[in-house]
C-alpha cells in the first residue's frame, strides 16, 4: 500500500514540475532566430505557429529548456503545417 501512495506522490510531483516548466517558458520573451546561432536545447516544451489554411511562410515560436533547466523561447519563420499535405 505504501508503494502505491509513494507512486502517486511521485507522479503528482512530476506533473507539477512539468507544469512549472511550461509556465516559465510562457513568461520568457521570444528571441529571434539568427542563422548559425548556437542553441542549447535539452527539452522542447512546446511549439506554436500562426494558423494558416494555405501553404505559406508563418511565424512560429518554440519554448524549450536548456541543459541547465533554464527556459528559453525562440521566434522563427517556417512553412505552415498544411504544406506537408501538398507536393
Amino acid at each position: 500500500m505504501k508503494i502505491l501512495s509513494l507512486s502517486a506522490c511521485l507522479l503528482a510531483a512530476t506533473f507539477s514540475f512539468a507544469s512549472l516548466a511550461a509556465q516559465a517558458a510562457e513568461n520568457v520573451t521570444p528571441e529571434p532566430y539568427r542563422y548559425g546561432m548556437h542553441l542549447d536545447i535539452s527539452k522542447v516544451v512546446s511549439v506554436h505557429e500562426d494558423p494558416s489554411a494555405v501553404c505559406q511562410v508563418v511565424n512560429a515560436r518554440m519554448d524549450y529548456l536548456d541543459s541547465s533547466g533554464q527556459p528559453h523561447s525562440l521566434a522563427y519563420r517556417k512553412l505552415a503545417d498544411v504544406c506537408g499535405n501538398e507536393n
